[in-house]
């Protein structure tokens, strides 16, 4: 019987950084260039899906659902411009970058912990996080977000735009199509808004 893995998960739970080390082999490997960073990337198809549709691209992707990475991950091993690695954001951000800067940041469903009130500290988009974000990303790169939540998404709006500038909603992540996760296109079938905003740095 398999296990089951969990939708949520307890992120103050998980400490696992992610370090520099972790993707720059890969990276050099793949003659460097622009990097876009997938924070709770999921069973990581919709970053294969972007890295074999943009093969100069090199995408990181990072999962705190240790379940999901040892069941999903393995099976993208092989694209030579993705790394998918097990970690949690607000212990990796702005550390794992080193002095790499990354040209876009994608946040597209992250768990809103709104099962109770006391698990809202769970959330990952902080003012911690935004201010890490700030220090990797490149000039004018740009912070893709996206939730079914309205509250959380007029929540994260509101803090984006106290340090980013907006850009609007995006109709694709990638540009050239639609580019949608399991995830969202799931929501999209049983009539599930989906509120999306893009920022960027100034």
């Amino acid at each position: 019987m398999s296990r089951r893995i969990r939708r949520h998960v307890d992120p103050l739970q998980v400490r696992v950084a992610v370090e520099p080390s972790d993707w720059l082999e890969p990276y050099r490997a793949h003659g460097e260039g622009d990097i876009w960073l997938d924070l709770g990337c999921g069973k990581g198809e919709l970053l294969a899906h972007l890295a074999k549709t943009y093969p100069s691209i090199f995408f990181i992707g990072l999962e705190v659902r240790r379940g999901i990475a040892e069941r999903y991950f393995p099976q993208y091993h092989r694209i030579p411009n993705l790394k998918l690695l097990y970690g949690n954001a607000n212990f990796s951000i702005p550390s794992m970058m080193g002095p790499k800067k990354v040209q876009r940041v994608l946040i597209h469903f992250p768990d809103p912990c709104d099962h109770k009130p006391r698990y809202r500290k769970r959330q990952m988009v902080n003012e911690s996080l935004l201010h890490g974000l700030q220090e990797i990303l490149a000039p004018a790169g740009i912070v893709s977000f996206k939730t079914d939540r309205r509250e959380m998404f007029e929540e994260v709006d509101r803090l984006f735009l106290s340090c980013f500038e907006p850009v609007g909603v995006e109709p694709s992540v990638a540009g050239g199509g639609e580019s949608l996760s399991e995830w969202e296109e799931e929501r999209l079938e049983k009539s599930i808004p989906v509120y999306s905003m893009a920022y960027r740095r100034p």
